[in-house]
């Protein structure tokens, strides 16, 4: 078991370190990291390449994240339940872990709210429709997608301990959810320097 544990852990941080962003912003002959905020996200994609491009890049990396966690979730069926959840968090911290600290690009990658999204749904649909909707909320009134990132965050915690308090995955999804918050808000450290001063990029509607 433990072989196979660090085995998935390792294949779930190389599959999350994909630069997805970079590498389509490369091919249409754009350095994506010189382009906005220098962030190889879905959200500075959108504003360098469009919608169309912004939405590629998202849903590749909520891939990211979802696909080692489904693979976990498929393959140990006989775990225990805070054992299976347990296994499913932490590919999924590791996955959102490659994608913000890939080793493609010196270990400076995205914000992993894409990969988080990704690692949630194969959790808990439930929980992942839930920061959905608190993202779209918060961008909706601000039109500033890290305020969005950010209440998302805070959410994670909270509507964990709603869904699975006195479960047998309680531990391991409210451990799991703050941890995520915080590594969000630590990977949002300079999108709230700008918050603060006023300076955040706002999508303006078209």
């Amino acid at each position: 078991m433990s072989l196979q544990y660090i085995t998935i852990t390792i294949a779930a941080f190389l599959m999350g370190s994909l630069p997805t962003g970079y590498l389509v912003a490369k091919a249409k002959g754009i350095n994506i990291r010189a382009v906005g905020s220098g962030n190889i996200g879905a959200t500075n994609v959108t504003r360098a390449l469009g919608k169309g491009w912004g939405a590629f890049v998202l849903v590749i990396d909520a891939l990211k994240g979802l696909l080692p966690v489904l693979f976990v979730r498929l393959y140990f069926t006989a775990l225990p339940q805070h054992q299976l959840y347990t296994m499913m968090a932490v590919s999924g911290i590791f996955a959102v872990a490659g994608h913000v600290f890939t080793p493609f690009l010196r270990f400076k990658g995205g914000k992993g709210i894409a990969t988080s999204l990704g690692m949630f749904l194969a959790i808990s649909p439930t929980l992942a429709a839930s920061l959905i909707v608190v993202w779209l909320l918060a961008f909706s009134i601000t039109r500033v997608s890290s305020v969005g990132a950010l209440c998302a965050a805070i959410a994670m915690p909270i509507s964990a301990f709603f869904l699975f308090h006195g479960g047998p995955a309680s531990d391991a999804m409210m451990a799991s959810t703050l941890f995520m918050a915080l590594f969000i808000v630590f990977t949002h450290r300079e999108n709230i320097k700008r918050l603060y001063r006023g300076e955040e990029s706002v999508f303006q509607k078209k």
